[in-house]
């Protein structure tokens, strides 16, 4: 588990500089060649699953309550669908205009409802184990969190 929270931190650091990374291939792709951001879409999409996976990994150990351990997963899986709507838009958008709005307009309403559906996510896992801490404690918290939390 503290490999795990390693390389997630890891991972944050480097945030800012893929994010410039991305931001700069995007720009590049739609002067160029617009098709070129289906292939970075797909690869946003990737990372967006593998966080999520790492994230559910990190709380999996936090607690032994199959409920919890049941809401993680219904997390993860919306995980998915973010990656999904997310590289679907984007063919969509650069294949058939009115069809790719249309996803566009449901992977808006998607996204606007993401924080509700994290607090929701937060408040289920509260309830089922109140004594576990949020994704956001571990990382920040280091080894004293998750070796109290393991006792």
């Amino acid at each position: 588990m503290e490999q795990d929270v390693k390389w997630m931190r890891r991972m944050r650091r480097y945030a800012i500089p893929i994010l410039i990374l991305y931001v700069t291939a995007i720009i590049v792709a739609l002067l160029l060649e617009r098709m070129w951001l289906i292939p970075i879409m797909v690869s946003v999409s990737v990372i967006i699953v593998v966080m999520g996976y790492q994230e559910m990994r990190i709380m999996w150990r936090m607690t032994e309550n199959p409920k919890a351990h049941r809401i993680l997963i219904f997390q993860y899986v919306f995980e998915w669908v973010d990656a999904i709507l997310l590289t679907a838009l984007m063919v969509t958008l650069l294949t058939t205009g009115d069809f790719g709005l249309m996803i566009g307009l449901f992977f808006g309403i998607w996204g606007v409802l993401s924080p509700i559906r994290q607090k929701w996510f937060t408040k289920k896992l509260n309830q089922i184990d109140p004594e576990l801490p949020t994704y956001e404690e571990v990382l920040e918290g280091g080894e004293d969190i998750w070796n109290y939390h393991q006792k």
